[in-house]
Order: C-alpha cells, then sequence, then structure tokens
C-alpha cells in the first residue's frame, strides 16, 4: 500500500481513464477530477449491455464511485455547438475554451485535496498547477505530445516545403491566449512526464531542465487488438501496406505517396484508412497509388489491423503515435520516423524500420527490405513487433508509475 497520494485532473479523456485506474490499484488515487465521465456502476452497466458508444467512451471498468469528480458542464457547450454549429472554426474554438475554463475552475478546487501531487494533462492545467505550487503539493504536467515550440517550428517548415498540402497540416495554429499557455505549463511543473524520447527532446530544445523529465510512454490494451499468429506466406502476394490515421501531411503523407509509386502493385499495395484532412485535390490526384479505406471506430480498427501485413506512418511531427504500438500488436512491422515513439519501440531490421523524417529514398529502401524477406524471416518480424508491444501495456505503464514514484518522485 502506498503513502502517495495524487490528484490526477484532465479536462477531456485521453488516456486519463487508464491513468486514474492504475493509481487507484496502486493506493495512489486521492481523486480523479474530470469533465465528462459515468461515475456510477449500475449505469456503466448498463451502457455496457446498451452498447452505446457515446456512453461507453465516457468509462472504463474498475473505475467508479467517490474516487471520481465528473463536472459535464464543461464539455455540454462543445458537444451542443458540434452537433449544430456549422462554424467549425468556432466548435474548435470551444475546444480551447473548455480547457482553459476547466483549468481554472480546479485552480479554486486544488485546497479542497488533501494528497501531497497533483499530476495534470498538457493543455488543461497551467492555473492548478500554478495553485497546487502554491499550497506546497508537488506537481507534474504531462504530455502525450511534443513541445509546441518544436511543433510550430517543424510544421511550419513543412508548409515551406510542400505548400500545397499546407492545408492538410492539423494541430498548428492555436490561440495566442492557448500557445502561451502550452509554453509555460513545463515551466511549472515539478517534473514532466514525457511519452516519448522525442518529447523529452523537444522539451530539452525548448530549456526545460533535463532533470525535470522522465519519460514515462502511454499504455495499449492490447487484449482488444487482434493477433494471428500465422498469416498467409508473404512470398506469393503483394506485400499489404496500411497507413492509418488522420490523412495529413503532418503524417509525411506525401513523402509515402512519393515512395509507393517505385512499386508495382503485384509487388506492394497501399492501403490508406483515416478521414482527409484538408488538400483533398492533391491527394485524390495520386488515388492509383493506394486504395482508399473509410475511417473507422477504433475498435473496428483493433480488428482491421490483422487484414495487413506493415504499418507505415512517415510522421514528420507526432508525440507518440499510438497506432505504431497497437499495430505492433497485431503482428505488424512498422515503418516510422523518430519523431514520435518510433526511437522508444523499433528495433532496426527486427520489428521494423527507423527512417528519417522526409526521405523517400530511405522509405522506399525499407519497403524493398521487408519485400525481400523470407516467410520465416517476416513471420518473426511479426512476433518480435508482437513481443515489443506488449511492453507498452496498460499493466507495465502501471509498474512504471510505481516505479518512478519508488526511485525518481519522493
Amino acid at each position: 500500500m502506498s503513502n502517495k497520494k495524487i490528484i490526477l485532473s484532465h479536462a477531456g479523456k485521453q488516456h486519463s481513464y487508464y491513468v486514474a485506474k492504475n493509481l487507484l490499484e496502486l493506493d495512489m488515487l486521492e481523486k480523479f477530477c474530470t469533465s465528462s465521465y459515468v461515475r456510477e456502476k449500475y449505469l456503466q452497466e448498463y451502457f455496457a449491455k446498451k452498447n452505446n458508444f457515446f456512453w461507453t467512451k465516457r468509462f472504463i471498468e474498475g473505475l467508479y464511485g467517490n474516487k471520481v469528480e465528473s463536472h459535464w458542464r464543461f464539455e455540454i457547450k462543445y458537444f451542443l455547438a458540434k452537433k449544430f454549429y456549422k462554424n467549425l472554426a468556432r466548435v474548435e474554438s470551444l475546444v480551447y475554451e473548455w480547457d482553459v475554463n476547466y483549468d481554472n475552475y480546479m485552480a479554486k478546487r486544488i485546497k479542497n485535496f488533501t494528497a501531497d501531487f497533483f499530476w495534470g494533462f498538457q493543455g488543461s492545467s497551467l492555473n492548478t498547477l500554478k495553485a497546487a505550487k502554491d499550497l506546497g503539493k508537488t506537481t507534474i504536467c504531462e504530455l502525450s505530445t511534443a513541445h509546441i515550440t518544436s511543433a510550430k517550428k517543424i510544421l511550419d517548415e513543412e508548409c515551406l516545403l510542400h505548400p500545397e498540402w499546407a492545408g492538410s497540416i492539423s494541430n498548428l495554429n492555436f490561440p495566442s491566449y492557448f500557445e502561451k499557455r502550452l509554453e509555460e505549463e513545463p515551466f511549472c511543473a515539478d517534473y514532466i512526464f514525457a511519452a516519448s524520447e522525442f518529447t523529452k527532446k523537444t522539451l530539452v530544445e525548448n530549456n526545460i531542465e533535463e532533470k525535470k523529465i522522465i519519460k514515462l510512454p502511454l499504455g495499449v490494451d492490447v487484449s482488444k487488438i487482434v493477433y494471428r499468429e500465422k498469416i498467409s506466406e508473404v512470398q506469393n502476394r503483394p506485400l499489404k501496406l496500411l497507413y492509418a490515421g488522420m490523412v495529413t501531411q503532418r503524417k509525411g503523407i506525401k513523402y509515402l505517396l512519393e515512395a509507393i509509386k517505385l512499386f508495382s502493385k503485384k509487388d506492394i499495395e497501399l492501403h490508406i484508412v483515416g478521414n482527409v484532412f484538408g488538400a483533398k485535390e492533391e491527394f485524390e490526384k495520386q488515388s492509383t497509388y493506394y486504395t482508399y479505406h473509410r475511417a473507422v471506430s477504433q475498435q473496428e480498427l483493433f480488428k482491421k489491423y490483422a487484414d495487413f501485413d506493415v504499418l507505415v506512418l512517415p510522421t514528420v511531427f507526432e508525440g507518440f503515435a499510438l497506432v505504431i504500438v497497437e499495430a505492433m500488436a497485431a503482428g505488424l512491422p512498422v515503418i516510422t520516423t523518430p519523431n514520435c515513439i518510433g526511437a522508444d519501440i523499433v528495433d532496426q531490421d527486427k520489428n521494423g524500420y527507423l527512417v528519417p523524417i522526409r526521405n523517400v529514398k530511405a522509405l522506399q529502401e525499407a519497403i524493398v527490405s521487408l519485400r525481400n524477406k523470407s516467410n520465416n524471416e517476416f513471420q518473426q518480424m511479426r512476433e518480435c513487433a508482437r513481443k515489443s508491444a506488449l511492453m507498452f501495456s496498460w499493466e507495465n505503464h502501471k509498474k512504471n508509475i510505481q516505479d518512478i514514484f519508488n526511485e525518481r518522485i519522493k
């Protein structure tokens, strides 16, 4: 039993539900505070039986009752606007207002908690971090993406390099007040939990003290991902590549489309699953090189991974990229870049390939290497990918938390 108690606070969802559950199981959770969460166990059971996606994504099994505080009013305005407004820019702006209003509320309430630790998440914790610090609490800010200044630098470069794809780059233009908040949050915290080596690198680049930064990778519920121990032999059929997620130049879609032009469809098939974000004309111009599939729910994607052989994500900028770990859990070797979780999980030529960003030739060479694998070699890569992904289970995430608070945060 731990004598360290933590207030965990997140304005939305992301992975915070699982973090809260892990803290609860470690006997470290005083309270999980969030905007929308179904706290009542009987309602969780009811919605689970009805399989209502709107409600089932607002709780997880095993986390309920008085350890959770939910404040739905912070999400309702955004939810109604999303449903009825036609002005998408205004709807997007409400996300930022939601984070700020929630943070201001929590900053006033933090004095009501006795825990010695406050753990907040990027974007919705600036004022609460300050208030908690004033009360003598040890403060933690978690970043699941990279530092905003590095993000703008990298993505601004991308817009200049390929202006025809600039409209597809998301997460670039924040309101000035929100951008300032993202810049300031890491400086206000005693410790920063960084989701990947790349996240850590961008923090150091922006003058955050390295001794404050602790790597804490996200977790994946690997039990929900379909893994086929054996697949049909790859030697006598096309190798099926998968790109999954938002179709955007932020994830390097142009570089992938350029790379795939080298290959015949009898050797390589590229399948793209996800919504197209901007630059739709540019994307459709090259439709002969890929097969497009509409976006699917996470549950569907967990099953769909098994239909493919390799995940390719030549991302220019990402903090973590959960899709990489998910695909590897399904047994897919991965081709990706260091600007995500890639450097933390890819073992070169064992479970995938790490290539430099914006490098079409390196992408092509990685694809050729996979295409040339024997059936046995490819099967070994699949097994290695699966094994690597299991290291990112939520059970291991819980152990990482325990180790961090035993060894780094006293």
